[in-house]
């Protein structure tokens, strides 16, 4: 992605994309890095791609959250899926991206390091989870494809957003 374009509205035709579907079942992906590891998500799950002009603290929230931010003149909350995926928290939001989704019902930013790109990848090529891959992580994953030299973790953005510990605050 351009280090100049902060901003990144992501309309996907999916007419298109269901005719090169048909022809090679592929699957489109939005892939993007937290650290130096890749992962990807449907892409029809991302409807918004940004890097946010501040972000707002919020006291008293689980670790997860990582504050609010302004997007077109209404407050999103953004969370840290690296909670969720077992990896150790970023220091400082420098360069961070955010990824709109609604996939939960409600609208939700996702913080990564960078987004990639859009690609297509073969049903085929996706291979089932490792099995060194336990607990949450292996519920949230639906496996991985590699994609020249990098192995791609496909997420499944959907069970992510409806985990326990996000239906709670919902609760509450």
């Amino acid at each position: 992605m351009d280090e100049e374009q902060d901003h990144i509205i992501i309309e996907v035709d999916d007419s298109e994309f269901d005719a090169q579907k048909e022809a090679k079942d592929a699957v489109r992906v939005l892939s993007f890095r937290l650290g130096t590891e890749h992962y990807c998500i449907h892409i029809t799950d991302a409807k918004e791609v940004f890097k946010p002009a501040s972000i707002t603290r919020i006291p008293n929230t689980p670790a997860f959250i990582v504050g609010i931010t302004n997007l077109h003149g209404a407050a999103i909350p953004l969370i840290d899926i690296r909670y969720f995926l077992g990896l150790h928290q970023k220091e400082g939001l420098a360069g961070t991206k955010v990824i709109v989704t609604d996939v939960g019902h409600n609208i939700i930013g996702i913080m990564v390091d960078d987004v990639d790109e859009a690609l297509d990848i073969e049903e085929a090529s996706i291979q089932p989870p490792l099995a060194t891959i336990k607990g949450k992580l292996a519920d949230f994953t639906k496996g991985q494809v590699q994609l020249g030299p990098e192995i791609v973790v496909l997420l499944e953005l959907k069970k992510i957003l409806n985990c326990e510990e996000i239906e709670n605050l919902k609760k509450g």
